[in-house]
């Protein structure tokens, strides 16, 4: 009974060791953006931007409160007039239609706002989604780079016991399989790294990993439609992009502001009801005339200059993005040179390398010297070719986020 109540604790602390553990899930990359575009805690905060922008589309009729007043007025020493006023002043109606618009067109900022953010949102989980590929590749590859090595010292220690070579060579071989063990972690910690950085942008504690066994390449149908990466054609190619059309948003709202203030030079108009005791009931009506209006035009003028400044900072940010999308689209083309180059010789290469090589030495043709440069010649070509697919991938992203196009 003891024996059973001690295994029943145990497998009972290992169930809820496992519950703890993360739980890894493999998602394409459209699965990752879908999930962020529901899930991302910087879009939702967005969308309640929003919300908060449409709630306030109710306050464009804001009037002053209502005036209520009682007053007694002795008339003779045995009566008195008593009179109660109702009196209400509103600005003039165009303020309130124009108020209205503004509203309108700061809800459409706030969308604008939106639209950025969730561009922004788009390239870092793109972006973290090839780093994340990048990342297990390189696992794969010192994993594979491992057992290599290891198959190395056994094959080592076999010479060593037939005497057909000396302790020198087991010796190096177990210290090159230490070495890119203690790599293997370095890789494991980076991709770790990776996945926490997905989950973050994903709003989840998942561990992700991403759904491709092979190498991962990113599309750029896109970026081949582009002709002309300079001048004209980098102005075309970031019109759609969503920072652009905010600042033209934020021009509309400044200009629509500029209107509302002209309009509250007009006079105000109020009036009133009263009635009392000794009377028949009356009322009034009447203008504020803004006689003393230089404090009013000063917010106009003040307003016309903010139309001014977002005017300018819209050309400043166009003239950013234009210069960014051209270097980046030359950085793009170097590294699809780059990938090609692998693509088509160097990683054949380096794996008819790794045959010779191990080939020939299992014959012994080439002493562990020469197979151990050789090897590593082969693998560095290969990890120098998920170096060029991730600095490829990730230029494609940065020139879809310039687009506004991700």
């Amino acid at each position: 009974m003891k024996y059973i109540i001690i295994n029943a604790l145990l497998l009972a602390m290992l169930h809820a060791q496992a519950q703890d553990q993360p739980a890894f899930r493999r998602k394409s990359l459209p699965e990752c953006i879908e999930a962020a575009l529901h899930n991302n805690l910087s879009l939702q905060v967005a969308g309640l931007d929003v919300r908060e922008a449409e709630t306030m589309q109710g306050t464009a009729f804001d009037v002053e409160k209502t005036s209520i007043s009682y007053t007694r007025d002795p008339l003779t020493p045995d009566l008195t007039d008593k009179k109660v006023t109702v009196s209400q002043s509103v600005e003039f109606p165009t303020v309130y239609v124009s108020r209205s618009k503004t509203l309108n067109q700061e809800t459409l900022l706030a969308e604008r706002a939106r639209d950025i953010t969730e561009n922004e949102v788009i390239k870092d989980v793109s972006s973290a989604y090839y780093n994340l590929c990048h990342a297990e590749q390189l696992v794969g590859l010192l994993e594979w780079q491992d057992s290599i090595y290891a198959d190395f010292v056994t094959k080592a220690n076999l010479r060593v016991k037939v005497g057909e070579t000396n302790r020198l060579e087991l010796m190096n071989a177990q210290s090159l399989s230490q070495e890119i063990r203690l790599q293997i972690d370095q890789a494991k910690a980076v991709l770790t790294n990776c996945q926490l950085t997905m989950g973050k942008l994903l709003n989840t504690t998942d561990m992700l990993l991403p759904v491709e066994s092979k190498p991962a390449k990113a599309s750029d149908e896109s970026i081949l439609l582009v002709e002309n990466p300079t001048g004209e054609g980098s102005q075309q190619s970031i019109a759609a992009n969503p920072l652009i059309e905010y600042y033209e948003q934020q021009l509309k709202v400044k200009q629509s502001q500029a209107t509302t203030e002209i309009n509250r030079l007009l006079p105000d108009i109020f009036g009133g009801y009263y009635f009392t005791d000794t009377k028949k009931p009356g009322f009034e009506i009447g203008i504020r005339l803004p006689l003393f209006f230089g404090a009013q035009t000063a917010r106009v003028k003040a307003a016309k200059i903010k139309q001014t400044r977002v005017e300018l900072e819209r050309r400043e940010t166009e003239r950013m993005l234009q210069n960014a999308y051209a270097s980046q689209y030359g950085e793009y083309l170097l590294a699809r040179r780059n990938l090609d180059y692998y693509e088509d010789k160097g990683v054949a290469q380096a794996d008819e390398i790794l045959r010779v090589a191990q080939t020939s030495y299992g014959l012994g043709e080439i002493g562990y010297m020469e197979y151990i440069r050789n090897l590593q010649s082969a693998l560095e070509v290969k990890r120098k070719y998920f170096d060029a697919l991730n600095r490829y991938n990730q230029s494609i992203i940065t020139i879809n986020y310039l687009k506004g196009g991700n």
